[in-house]
């Protein structure tokens, strides 16, 4: 409940909320002025909610807050709106993270609720998404396409203006003396679950690794509240060495023995000298105990204590998770796999492994992970790709000092490996853009025939005739220019045909002008119907159409006036200078010579979108197939005209162009993904800090 004393700033914080939300959707002249009243409705809305309850929400509502809306959808097409709207508050969570934070942090201390979850904020992207789904509701039965085709828009501005406008809260409400709350004191939920929550962004440092370390330190009694210090450091922290140099002298040369047998997977010899180390890794006989996949503290003989046993299991996690991994090849797990002795001494030397995103040790697992991508997961271990990485970690094994330097030859090798793998696909892909300049064409032949009968469109005809221009007609003017150009004969031709037509749909009030319609209708009509012959448009809709004109002439004869078209029900909703594009994607295949392209376009032109696409040239894509399976190609080639993007993947036989619309929205929906951006090194990090959260 919000006390009196805080009510007039709770209310003012609504209006300036609002107000400042509804200039930035007027700034982008996207939607109408009465959508930008439903959306400022629907957010207002939520706001009150969020402000006027006091249930204390569990951990399971704070992450499903993050990823799911409130909104509830039935049938196929709301069922696809829901998840684009899902997709987009994650979005806008992930982009205004800092200032959204920053809003929480107060709002916390203006509601008096320190249970309050960071995805229930008044102010929050769930809100506007809210009213956004108010404003769909609104608009009534608008086409899926246009609204998805909005939405993508809407988010641009939203990621865009949002940190501003929280920004601008933030300061609003620090000037009337609302102060932050300490996020120490923001009630947990669920206990220990809550604390290693994902969005918790201020609790969890964005190194998943970092957070891995931190979290397993905090497991070990007497060491949650100690400072940490590195492997090996002094100065009789908790978490400090427990062991003396001469021991970590012999449990490295140990090391070195089990990594030149074999990396633990072959027989070694029984410790000698009761030096005390390393005495669960090997049975009574001298043999190799359990053949882990991994070594851990507790193999080792290494106290949970120490520093070292930290490292070591820190980086156990790691290798788990790696080999966990479904989507990496065997090979690539067997390559990374003999170098956990390599990377562990690494570990116990320099701590900085775990808080360095750019150490070169990590850098060396990631480069490794995109040298291989879009290689088959049961690509042999013989394949050339393998064999350079098996001698790059051979050649960081030999290295007996360990030193980072061996780890920056190791990178650069790596790199000259991954440019020559891009620079190889470059050269094969270079064949197949003639065929991506074929497809241009065909846009230029859309972009003109769209020019030449928008005069038409702007008397606004009847709505049969105007879908026949705009779906019938189009496609005979787009075949006469890629044929003979628009200086043509037949293109002046089929623009008179059209003019003619509209000619005849015109009352006559006249007696002449009648006699003159009379006498040249069949002429009009046979080279109408010529026209329709020349595209194949299907005898019954020809028929109808022709119908169609019968009655607006016979109307015309009368001298009445042709009916009004029908508004768009989605006029309300669109802003009267957009122009929204809709159009299914449909796959094909184009030859060119002995090649053949495979071709993820749409029946009609549409326009790329206005914004740049999120990937470039060398990025790794893994998108859906026609099959429905994922597959992986490389950005070889984005045409500067049209955006297309060739991707190509011979190992897969991976030949494609995608038109920048369907792409653009399966990277922002995340049908798609850029995998050659992520680290595989972090990315196991989550995964293994995501296994430790719910245990």
């Amino acid at each position: 409940m919000v006390l009196a004393d805080s009510f007039h700033t709770l209310s003012d914080t609504r209006a300036l909320y609002l107000k400042h939300l509804g200039a930035l959707l007027r700034d982008a002249d996207l939607i109408s002025p009465p959508a930008i009243e439903s959306i400022q409705n629907g957010a207002a809305a939520y706001f009150d909610e969020m402000t006027s309850t006091n249930r204390r929400g569990t951990f399971a509502e704070e992450v499903d807050g993050l990823t799911s809306s409130r909104i509830t959808l039935v049938g196929e097409e709301d069922l696809e709106l829901g998840i684009r709207l899902d997709n987009m508050t994650a979005r806008l969570f992930e982009s205004t993270g800092g200032s959204l934070w920053k809003t929480h942090l107060r709002f916390v201390t203006l509601l008096r609720r320190p249970d309050l979850p960071k995805s229930a904020n008044p102010v929050g992207p769930k809100g506007v998404v809210e009213g956004l789904n108010a404003m769909f509701e609104a608009a009534g039965a608008v086409a899926i396409s246009k609204k998805l085709e909005l939405l993508d828009r809407i988010e641009a501005c939203l990621l865009e203006g949002l940190p501003a406008l929280y920004a601008e809260i933030n300061d609003f409400l620090d000037r009337n003396g609302i102060d932050a709350a300490q996020p120490a004191i923001i009630t947990a939920k669920e206990g220990a679950v809550a604390a290693t929550a994902p969005d918790a962004a201020p609790a969890i440092p964005e190194n998943a690794l970092l957070a891995l370390q931190q979290t397993l330190l905090a497991r070990v009694p007497g060491l949650a509240d100690a400072p940490a210090m590195p492997m090996g450091g002094s100065g009789g922290g908790a978490a400090s060495s427990l062991l003396n140099q001469a021991m970590l002298e012999r449990l490295v040369t140990r090391l070195d023995e089990l990594d030149r047998q074999g990396v633990l997977e072959q027989r070694f010899a029984s410790p000698k000298g009761g030096d005390g180390m390393i005495p669960a890794l090997f049975s009574s006989d001298g043999n190799f105990a359990s053949h882990p996949k991994v070594l851990k503290s507790a193999e080792l003989g290494i106290p949970t204590t120490a520093g070292e046993g930290l490292a070591i299991d820190t980086l156990a996690m790691i290798f788990e998770a790696i080999f966990a991994n479904p989507a990496l090849p065997d090979a690539l797990k067997s390559v990374i796999s003999s170098l956990q002795i390599t990377l562990l001494k690494v570990a116990m030397k320099d701590n900085s492994l775990f808080g360095n995103a750019q150490h070169p040790a990590r850098l060396v697992i990631d480069r490794m992970g995109q040298a291989v991508l879009g290689l088959p997961q049961d690509v042999s271990a013989r394949h050339p790709v393998f064999s350079r990485l098996a001698a790059i970690a051979t050649a960081l094994r030999a290295d007996p000092a360990g030193e980072l330097d061996a780890f920056e030859t190791a990178l650069q090798q790596l790199d000259a490996l991954i440019d020559e793998r891009g620079n190889a696909l470059a050269e094969a892909a270079k064949p197949y853009i003639p065929a991506i300049a074929l497809l241009e064409r065909d846009d230029e032949a859309a972009i003109r025939a769209g020019q030449a009968l928008e005069k038409f469109l702007e008397s606004r005809p009847p709505a049969s005739i105007r879908s026949f221009i705009e779906q019938s007609w189009s496609k005979l003017l787009q075949k006469v220019w890629l044929a003979n150009g628009e200086q043509s004969a037949e293109w002046q031709e089929a623009l008179s045909v059209i003019e003619d037509l509209l000619w005849t749909i015109q009352p006559k009030a006249d007696a002449d002008e009648r006699k003159t319609l009379a006498r040249r209708l069949p002429d009009i009509l046979k080279r109408l119907k010529d026209g329709m012959g020349r595209i194949g448009l299907a005898p019954d809709a020809e028929a109808a159409f022709l119908d169609e004109c019968f009655e607006l002439q016979t109307r015309a004869l009368r001298a009445m006036p042709a009916p009004a078209p029908v508004d768009d029900p989605g006029a309300a909703l669109f802003a009267g200078n957009v122009a929204v594009e809709a159009g299914t994607p449909l796959s094909g295949k184009l030859g060119l010579d002995e090649l053949t392209l495979d071709t993820l376009d749409f029946a009609e032109f549409r326009p790329p979108p206005s914004r740049p696409l999120a990937c470039k040239v060398g990025d790794w894509l893994e998108m859906p197939s026609a099959s429905g399976d994922k597959c992986i190609g490389r950005v070889c080639h984005i045409s500067p005209i049209s955006k297309r993007t060739l991707l190509l993947n011979p190992e897969c036989h991976l030949a494609l162009a995608v038109h920048p619309a369907i792409l653009d929205r399966q990277l922002r929906s995340g049908e798609a993904r850029v995998v050659s951006a992520v680290s595989l090194f972090e990315t196991a990090a989550s995964s293994a800090l995501h296994q430790t959260s719910v245990r």
